[in-house]
């Protein structure tokens, strides 16, 4: 007869068998499962050390390549700008380095560097922007190339970039020698090299720009050194709109015989200047760009560049992909 206790021992027995298989069971497949684990494990240390072998190989190729870039860099170079008087200006965030190697590079293409002009960062910034008005206002009318300000008292809303904007055109005017007509209609006219220097000064002297080796001699090509890309928003839109203007302020009106806007490959997409520049209607048409200019390689296909614009043609070039490939054809 099938009492109580049986159903009790019955019951034991079928928990403790399946308890079994379970120990057993999850034995079998952990080991399964390490073994799976550690075969993975091993296949992506093995594909890890491929990777890393052959990304040091090409890192020492293109360290080889820059090397020999740089090296051939001269004689490819010699006597694209022989007679040509070239200012190199640094906007604010280049970088210092890429500009003294710009500046050497022209010296070997036969050029004569009137000077590399580093423009700071408090240039563009609005709490600055009484401390601009107050060193645009001691200069003479006939040293300065921006519009006259506005009093501060004259909007209840004025323009923050407007004293900004009118050192810009000070200073390019400064760095080619001439300065744009004035609100009274006179025409444009060259300044003295007294009155340049005197530019320079003021705003050096007020820690908004730095001047190297300056010379009296008036530019008449010019590499405008930009950037990285900055992080997107209404800030990049504002200097980027800033930056522009000092482009148009050294090549409107044929203020400078020509101008190229060299950066490294970031600038060349958005926000950066290089993408702005070439969205630009005018610019695009009367500025060349070059990318890479912090590379060996770039600051070559500036050289060219600037040797196209004396034939008088513009193109944007670089190792980015730019629509007119990666640099003028001279022949």
């Amino acid at each position: 007869m099938i009492d109580f206790r049986y159903h009790v021992v019955s019951i034991v027995a079928v928990f403790l068998a399946l308890t079994v298989g379970l120990v057993i069971g999850s034995s079998y497949l952990s080991k399964v499962a390490y073994d799976t684990l550690n075969h993975q494990l091993s296949g992506l240390r093995s594909e890890n050390q491929t990777l890393h072998g052959a990304q040091d190989q090409l890192s020492t190729q293109v360290r080889d390549r820059d090397s020999l870039i740089a090296a051939l860099g001269p004689d490819a170079v010699s006597g694209k700008l022989s007679g040509r008087a070239v200012a190199v200006v640094l906007l604010p965030g280049a970088d210092g380095s890429s500009g003294d190697a710009m500046a050497d590079l022209l010296h070997k293409a036969g050029a004569t560097v009137t000077g590399e002009v580093t423009l700071k960062s408090s240039l563009v910034d609005p709490a600055q922007a009484g401390k601009l008005a107050q060193v645009a206002a001691k200069l003479l009318p006939t040293e300065r190339g921006g519009a006259q300000l506005p009093a501060a008292s004259s909007s209840a809303t004025p323009d923050k970039t407007a004293p900004a904007a009118a050192a810009l055109a000070d200073l390019a005017g400064a760095v080619v020698h001439r300065i744009p007509a004035n609100a009274s209609g006179v025409g444009e006219q060259r300044i003295t090299d007294d009155a340049s220097a005197h530019v320079f000064s003021a705003y050096s002297a007020a820690g908004f720009a730095d001047v190297k080796a300056p010379t009296t001699t008036p530019a008449d090509l010019v590499v405008v050194m930009a950037p990285s890309a900055p992080t997107a928003g209404p800030a990049a839109d504002t200097a980027n709109t800033l930056y522009l203007g000092f482009l148009k302020a050294l090549t409107g009106g044929g203020r400078s015989e020509g101008a190229v806007l060299a950066g490294p490959a970031s600038a060349a997409v958005s926000p950066g200047l290089i993408a702005a520049a070439v969205k630009d209607g005018w610019v695009s048409k009367n500025i060349s760009t070059a990318d890479s200019a912090d590379q060996a390689s770039g600051r070559i296909i500036t050289v060219f560049a600037l040797a196209e614009e004396t034939m008088g043609k513009t193109g944007h070039y670089g190792l980015t992909g730019t629509a007119d490939g990666p640099l003028p054809d001279l022949h």
